[in-house]
């Protein structure tokens, strides 16, 4: 081995790689093998954390809105403005919007609403972040609790669910099985590794504008209104990525007669994102982050308030990852030194499943005698997942919709009310492949709310709620990091037999023997007219000792 032209203290051996040459640098009477590594975006383990936050505030009626009798439906809704990472923790900033529709005191009954909205600042401990990190937030308004303090004034408390999710990758290096000096015994062990190529945030926008059926009468006041999306479909095409989805639209309305009226119907759109999605061995991941909407009148071309104009933005964010086979370096031992490899755990991932699928759920609901139902105007739902576990094969999720469902009452001095049901729901997902430990990612939404009257005081609400699954191996591997070579202790090895019988044990590996005997895997199978490197416990193998000069 002849030293080639390299920067002073350095020698570079006949080791050849792919990419480059391979130095060996003297350090303290030996030799360090600089390893040809590769630089890879590995997944890293997402980070989470859930939190919950209480905004509070008292509300003082406008003047011009009529006294309050009492509250038929509130909600909320949170915008987040601004996302600060920070050591261990994350500020978020943003403002819960309130919406409160109730009935009035008058002579008739009086239907009217309330809209507002509280900022907040709020401080969620995830430990483990830094500051750099890619940070998702999500949230859910599990109760928008309303009290009435007198008629004109009103005491808002919301409770918000957080959730904080830290995703993204971490470059690693990866020592490469290149082609070595014959002396240079290499074991080499092909891994499959999941790269992180991108991770990329896009609004989708949906808007249309639509014209009240001619039956409908003319808007003069929206008292209430709902926009959202159900029947969600995520699917890849040569862009990139495609969502479509049914939007859904409810507008309660106060007429130009005076009288209360509504109108339902679902509008088909679709939208996509640019991206890349490898064509071989290629994965994706779409997620809803958060969703923002309005609805508002508008007039027609006869100048009459007979139009909705309605917009959604959805905040998605999309993953991308593709698998590779990769041969890398695991372990090496020399035939004319001694060799001190240095290594470090790296974890690994691989993509396990993706599926998708529906369930659904069903419960039933009884009235209040005071309420009974006339006529069943809207319903709302919202998904939340409780349970997600893997069980012989497949993956068990359960949880709960939460619908609300407006509707006209019996009652003429209460024309309209709102009943909550709770719609538990569960199932089993095939999920072939899956072993225990793997990460399992499970994105549940609304796919269809069906709700009707099975008498005028019992309620009967189905859910269908559609799953985006995905699970992944993590797998912990030995990386090697650097190897030192130092010369042969030959005196000791000399006074080693030159030939000596072994009886293989359980877990005995060809590799192993013929490096702790220093000698080759190929001197083994010859000696012992071995057909290859598969051992049975209590085989007799014959060893030579090989000393190289």
């Amino acid at each position: 081995m002849a030293p080639g032209s390299v920067p002073n203290g350095f020698l570079a051996y006949n080791l050849v790689s792919h990419h480059k040459m391979i130095y060996i640098i003297r350090i303290d009477g030996g030799w360090k093998m600089e390893l040809e590594t590769r630089a890879i975006h590995k997944n890293r383990t997402p980070i989470t954390a859930f939190s919950q936050m209480v905004t509070e505030e008292d509300y003082n009626l406008p003047e011009y809105k009529p006294d309050i009798m009492s509250i038929i439906k509130s909600r909320g809704c949170v915008s987040v403005e601004e996302i600060i990472p920070e050591e261990d923790h994350v500020m978020i900033q943003g403002k819960l919007t309130f919406e409160v529709l109730y009935q009035g005191e008058g002579i008739r009954p009086v239907i009217d609403c309330l809209k507002g909205n509280m900022s907040f600042r709020e401080r969620v401990n995830v430990e483990g972040l830094r500051p750099a990190d890619h940070v998702v937030v999500s949230t859910n308004v599990e109760d928008m609790g309303v009290v009435v303090i007198n008629s004109r004034k009103l005491s808002l408390r919301g409770l918000t669910d957080i959730h904080v999710i830290v995703t993204g990758s971490e470059e690693a290096e990866f020592p490469m099985a290149s082609d070595y000096s014959p002396e240079y015994q290499v074991r080499r062990e092909e891994h499959t590794i999941l790269k992180h190529l991108e991770q990329k945030r896009d609004r989708m926008r949906f808007k249309q504008e639509i014209t009240l059926p001619k039956e409908k009468d003319t808007i003069q006041t929206i008292l209430w209104q709902d926009v959202h999306l159900e029947q969600i479909g995520i699917r890849q095409n040569s862009d990139g990525i495609e969502l479509s989805a049914m939007m859904c639209i409810f507008a309660l309305y106060r007429s130009e007669k005076e009288e209360m009226t509504w109108y339902e119907t679902c509008i088909p759109v679709t939208d996509h994102m640019n991206c890349d999605i490898p064509g071989t061995d290629g994965f994706y991941q779409l997620k809803m982050v958060a969703v923002q909407t309005s609805l508002e009148a508008r007039e027609d071309l006869d100048g009459e308030m007979r139009n909705l104009a309605v917009e959604c933005f959805a905040d998605v964010e999309a993953t991308i990852w593709q698998e590779e086979k990769i041969e890398l370096l695991q372990d090496a031992y020399c035939m004319t030194g001694e060799l001190h490899m240095h290594r470090h755990r790296e974890e690994v991932w691989q993509m396990a499943m993706k599926n998708e699928a529906q369930i659904s759920g069903e419960a039933n609901q009884q009235l209040p005698d005071t309420k009974e139902a006339l006529f069943l105007c809207h319903g709302q739902g919202d998904v939340q997942l409780q349970e997600v576990k893997s069980v012989a094969g497949s993956i068990h999720v359960s949880g709960t919709c939460f619908a609300e469902v407006l509707y006209l009452t019996t009652e003429e001095s209460m024309p309209l009310a709102c009943a909550k049901i709770a719609i538990p729901f569960s199932g089993e997902v095939e999920a072939g492949g899956i072993q225990e430990g793997d990460y399992i990612d499970v994105d549940a939404s609304l796919y269809r709310l069906q709700c009707s009257l099975v008498d005028s005081g019992n309620l009967h609400c189905r859910g269908e709620i559609s799953l985006q699954l995905m699970a992944f191996h993590k797998e912990d591997i030995m990386v090697p990091d650097d190897v030192v070579e130092e010369p042969l202790n030959l005196d000791a090895l000399q006074k080693q037999p030159g030939m000596i019988g072994y009886v293989v044990k359980k877990g005995d590996m060809l590799w192993d023997i013929a490096k702790r005997f220093h000698t080759t895997r190929q001197d083994l199978i010859e000696t012992n007219e071995l057909s290859g490197e598969e051992l049975t416990p209590g085989q007799k193998l014959l060893i030579m000792k090989h000393i190289y000069i």
